[in-house]
This record gives C-alpha cells, structure tokens and sequence, in this order.
C-alpha cells in the first residue's frame, strides 16, 4: 500500500485544532474496508472535520446516518487517524480566525437533514468506475453483479430517503466541498488535489483507463446512440458478502483487464443512472449521462486522496481516536 509521503509524529487530541483534516484508518476486520484500501492502494477509508476541541471535543463528517457532528475521545487503542491542516505559502496569519468560514459550512450542513449519506458499498462502486485500479486482479462477472448490487442500494436510498433533490456525499467528499464552499470567499480555503489516486508502480505497463472510460469508449463505437440497458436483466442470486469475497481474482494476479463488453456496460449505465439521480439529475440519453457523470467525477474525492494528494495541507501527526456513533446535538 501506499504510505504518506511526509513522516507523522504522535500526537494528542488537544494538539488539534478546528478545521484540522482526519482521515481514518480502514478496519481491517470488515472487507468493505478492505476492498476500499485495495482499490485505493492505500490504508485509510474515511474523511471528516474536526470542529471543537476541549472536554466535549466534535467532528463533523458524512456517517452511515447522515451528514451530523459527533463527539471524539482518544485512547491508545482507538482507530488511527492521521490529521492535515490547511496551509499557504508563508502561513496564514491567524488560522483560527481564517478557517472559521470551513467550520460554519460544515456545521450548516449537518443541520440541513440532507439525504443519506452513500454507503460503503456505493463509495466503493465509484471508486471502481472514477478512479484507476488496474493494479487489482479483478473478476468480470463479479464486478457486473457488484455494480448491479450498487445500483440497487442507490434505488433504496432514492426511494426510502426521500431525498427531494436534495444531494448527498460520502465522506471524503463531504470534506472537499466544505473547504471548496469557503473559498468561493477565499481562495486559500480550497483544498487543491494533484494526481488523485494515481495507482500502480512507475514504468509498469498498465490500463490507465478508469470503467467509465471504458463505457464511453464503447458509447462511442455506436455514435452515443446505444443504450446498454438490458431489457430483461438477469437478477443477481449471490448475497452481498459472496460477491465481495468474489471481486478480488487471488489467483490471477496478473489478471486480464476489464473488458468492454455489453453486460459490463450494461451495469455500468445502470449504476450512473441511480448514481445521478440520487444527485438530483436526470439524463436523456447516454451522451448526457457520460457527460454528466464526468462533472460527478471531477468532484469525487477519495479518502486516499485526502491523505496523499493535497498540495496545500500539512501533516500535524497521527492521533488514535474514537467517534461515538451516537449524532451530537449541540
């Protein structure tokens, strides 16, 4: 896996300050989080805010129940969490008072009752279509059955959420736009990310296509005139944990790539489609829906890319610390 180019010290709680960046380490003992870290070649699989220090010390960050504020404690066992701040050439001159705007924005979101935020599961089918894994072994039939899965849990957000165009993110992404809505007012705010989860070793030979790119590039073969849906789509018998455990090819390591093909677009289409409607969009035809999965795309942040690849933030050092999953109503 990748590491952090620049070496953390430890650090303790009190050391941070609002505003701070934290980016979780995954759980390796849950394989949503595992593939996460695969996929991204990295350790980490979650983003937030770091919003109040002190005796009640609170977070804000996209949770499996929404857009909310918890309270964090530290103990040596907790989960690890390395934390950046946002800097500029020659520092700001009072950073508490500049990051205030990143705070309030957070702290609105949380109480807007936005939709729920994705699940892991969707967060690791954009990381599948968005971002570049041709350094994993990957089984064709699974991934179409596993986007298809994907697709079917956007379904279920739209449909029990009752999201009313409102949109929603996932975690990482949760924490991009904050700081990119305080820049509109200062521009030192946006967190500027390079080379996004670029993976795979310097001078190695491999697909740097991502599958949306394979899905445009098939589109393109029928002018953007093709739908790939299929009318009557074979339904997925497999539980969740069965196609997981089956995504990975162990035993091929030096695998064959993802290859264009009509199911495998099929499932691709039908994910963006739940992908974009959950954002409040809705296409017409296939050029539009590529185009605007693209602009999606631009936007998907990554906890990997967080960590790795922002030029303007510092690391402060790595704290252990535990979330509480209960929401904090302050």
């Amino acid at each position: 896996m990748s590491t952090q180019k620049t070496e953390e010290r430890d650090i303790e709680l009190k050391d941070l300050k609002p505003g701070d960046i934290l980016i979780f380490d995954g759980e390796t003992d849950d394989l949503i989080s595992r593939l996460i870290m695969a996929f991204t070649n990295s350790r980490v699989t979650h983003g937030a805010i770091f919003m109040r220090n002190g005796e009640d010390a609170v977070l804000a960050d996209a949770g499996e129940n929404g857009i909310h504020t918890h309270l964090v404690k530290s103990f040596p066992t907790a989960r690890g969490v390395h934390v950046r701040r946002i800097t500029k050439k020659g520092g700001f001159e009072n950073f508490d008072k500049t990051i205030e705007p990143v705070i309030d924005i957070a702290r609105n979101y949380t109480q807007q009752g936005l939709a729920y935020p994705y699940s892991n599961l969707v967060l690791l089918a954009m990381i599948l279509i968005y971002k570049d894994v041709s350094h994993v072994s990957l089984k064709q039939a699974a991934i179409i059955k596993f986007l298809k899965l994907a697709a079917a849990e956007l379904k279920t957000l739209i449909d029990e959420k009752n999201n009313n165009g409102k949109h929603t993110m996932e975690s990482s992404s949760f924490v991009y736009q904050c700081f990119l809505d305080a820049s509109k007012n200062n521009p030192d705010l946006k967190i500027d990310i390079k080379n996004g989860d670029i993976s795979g070793n310097p001078g190695e030979c491999k697909r740097t296509a991502t599958l949306l790119d394979l899905f445009a590039e098939h589109a393109a073969e029928y002018g953007f005139n093709k739908s790939f849906a299929a009318e009557k789509d074979e339904q997925v018998t497999e539980s969740v944990q069965e196609i997981l455990e089956n995504l990975v090819d162990k035993e091929n390591e030096d695998h064959i790539y993802l290859l264009k093909s009509k199911p495998l677009s099929s499932a691709i289409e039908g994910f963006l489609k739940m992908l974009l409607k959950a954002g409040g969009i809705v296409v017409d035809n296939v050029k539009d829906l590529i185009d605007n999965a693209k602009k999606q795309q631009a936007m998907f942040v990554t906890p990997h890319d967080l960590y790795c690849h922002t030029t303007n933030t510092v690391s402060v050092g790595k704290v252990p610390l535990f979330r509480n999953s209960e929401k904090y109503d302050p």
